[in-house]
């Protein structure tokens, strides 16, 4: 298979903050897996000069690269994206694989509705890799997607890279990391939100001062631990029992955050809010234990709390020790890859458009 000159666009606020694709990506270069990397922090070039230079500058670092694939990272959430050259970069001699990945989850025109660049950029790419299934899937290729391929989230075992945790003493007995969620339309509310609401005031009557929620907007409840940095949550979850979490958007097949497998690897259990199919990836009772209602919430809480503290970690251990074999951003970059030399392939040699690899589906 061709070895891949990779343009790389990461969605970042600041120059390296996705340290677990740049990494990857660098290693890959070292061990011979591409022929050579150029990583082009768009995001923060167009905040500075606007989405149409954004736009023409990656196509003039793709043409002058001769990059035989592009990966363009997250969402421009400034003005639409120019089309006219959005065809351009699909259209180049070196004939790319283009894809790009989305990791939010989109409601309806009302509650978080699908940025237009987002609806601009997938008429252009080969292949869009999303979180999530379902009802995104439908409308993003009803909007012009040709192919959306699941890539799930995964443990990124660059940034939280630590032994896992097998200490008996723990500040908390129940740790969740979440913010409020606050739209300003009114009667605007994705499905999980006032069931995340619903869900603490729940926790916090069970568990008092033995339940920590840290994030925004909890301020009124008397567990609130206030806001925590995103690369500290390790922190929090290694002093608590068991960890507890759920997504906004819980009507979306197969999604949720990385905060799942961010938590998991640690060696806590974690109670997660249910969406479609999300137990194919990670099954449950094994490794996550899935709730529908609050009340399910606190009966698996307090199941777990009631076994043996040894058999709760050796439980919370095999999880982890699985997410770290099956579940990192290495594996789901592998598949990415692999997909852009298929599809390079498929331009270049005629051969088939590669498949949807579901290898991180659970056995």
């Amino acid at each position: 298979m061709k070895k891949l000159r990779l343009l790389y666009l990461p969605f970042e606020d600041k120059e390296g903050d996705q340290r677990a694709r740049r990494k990857i990506f660098a290693d890959m270069l070292k061990e011979g897996r591409l022929e050579a990397l150029e990583i082009f922090s768009h995001v923060i070039f167009g905040r500075n000069n606007g989405s149409k230079l954004m736009c023409q500058k990656i196509y003039e670092l793709a043409r002058d690269f001769k990059a035989d694939a592009i990966y363009w990272q997250g969402i421009w959430h400034g003005k639409p994206l120019d089309e006219e050259i959005l065809a351009q970069i699909r259209d180049l001699p070196s004939k790319p694989a283009f894809c790009n990945e989305n990791g939010d989850p989109f409601g309806n025109f009302w509650v978080v509705p699908y940025p237009k660049s987002l609806l601009s950029l997938v008429k252009y790419t080969d292949v869009c890799f999303n979180q999530g299934l379902g009802r995104m899937a439908d409308y993003l290729k009803a909007k012009g997607a040709r192919h959306v391929y699941l890539l799930p989230a995964a443990y990124d075992n660059v940034s939280f890279n630590m032994p896992i945790n097998t200490q008996t003493e723990k500040q908390n007995d129940l740790v969740m990391v979440a913010n409020k969620w606050k739209y300003r339309k009114p009667f605007a509310s994705a499905p999980g939100t006032k069931d995340r609401t619903v869900l603490i005031k729940l926790l916090q009557e069970e568990f008092g001062d033995k339940f920590a929620i840290y994030g925004q907007g909890w301020e009124k409840f008397t567990s609130s631990r206030g806001p925590i940095d995103f690369f500290q949550q390790t922190n929090a979850y290694n002093n608590s029992k068991v960890a507890i979490g759920i997504p906004h958007f819980n009507d979306i097949e197969y999604y949720d955050s990385n905060r799942p497998f961010n938590t998991i690897a640690t060696g806590i259990p974690y109670v997660s809010g249910y969406s479609p199919k999300c137990d194919e990836i990670l099954k449950e009772g094994e490794h996550c234990h899935y709730f529908k209602t609050p009340q399910e919430a606190v009966d698996k809480v307090k199941w777990l709390l009631s076994l043996p503290d040894q058999e709760r970690i050796e439980m919370g251990s095999k999880a982890a020790e699985y997410v770290r074999k099956n579940h990192t951003q290495r594996h789901r970059m592998e598949i990415l890859i692999t997909i852009l030399e298929s599809i390079w392939a498929h331009k270049h040699l005629n051969t088939a458009f590669p498949e949807p690899d579901m290898s991180f589906l659970a056995k």
